[in-house]
């Protein structure tokens, strides 16, 4: 059984003066109660060390999902924690995403970690981004593997299976941008255009018989 150590949190920046998301860079239990993490400040970049202390833990039955495969087993959260849909932890060298969690025999969208009795979550070391490319009026589609911090650039050019394409949009859940980036955990569907030069159609020479 593995302890969790959460890979974002929200927390007071020093810098900021507000609450703001951290970045989990480095995290390791000191014990079974001391949490000491490196957390890096999403909005002004500061890095700097937070020490968490957990008087108690939560015994929660966890559903893990890799692809087509699901593991069951069981974690131990500490007990004040609040989870919600979406958040991310890691599970040992593991990143994880709650993707439901059931309380009392319900789906909750969040809940306190000592009323879950189920937590199902997705591995979320890579996410898959669909791409769409066009080339000459004909659009093909894939999807690539990538790191959910990856950012991709409107107007940038990316590589797709050896072949050179330009970013010309990126739709994400409730918009679609045609300039600046946006990291791979927020985007449902870039759309580029193929950069190789245009091949100019070939005519045969017709010959005038007489």
């Amino acid at each position: 059984m593995t302890t969790p150590i959460p890979a974002s949190m929200t927390a007071e920046c020093p810098d900021c003066g507000e609450d703001t998301l951290h970045k989990t860079l480095k995290g390791r239990f000191a014990g079974k109660k001391r949490l000491e993490m490196v957390l890096k400040c999403s909005k002004c970049g500061r890095v700097r060390t937070e020490v968490l202390e957990a008087e108690r833990q939560a015994k929660i039955k966890i559903i893990i999902s890799r692809d087509d495969v699901s593991e069951r087993t069981v974690t131990e959260l500490p007990l004040d924690w609040r989870l919600a849909v979406g958040d991310e932890f890691m599970h040992g060298d593991e990143r994880l995403q709650v993707t439901n969690i059931e309380v009392g025999g319900a789906k909750k969208k969040a809940a306190m970690t000592g009323d879950i009795q189920t937590l199902w979550a997705k591995n979320f070391d890579q996410v898959r981004v669909k791409i769409s490319t066009n080339r000459q009026g004909h659009t093909t589609s894939t999807e690539v593997l990538t790191d959910p911090e990856e950012e991709f650039t409107v107007e940038t050019e990316i590589e797709i299976d050896g072949t050179p394409v330009i970013i010309h949009s990126i739709k994400l859940k409730d918009k679609r941008i045609r300039r600046g980036s946006a990291t791979a955990r927020d985007i449902v569907r870039i759309y580029c255009t193929d950069s190789r030069p245009m091949r100019r159609p070939r005519y045969r020479e017709r010959v005038n018989r007489s």
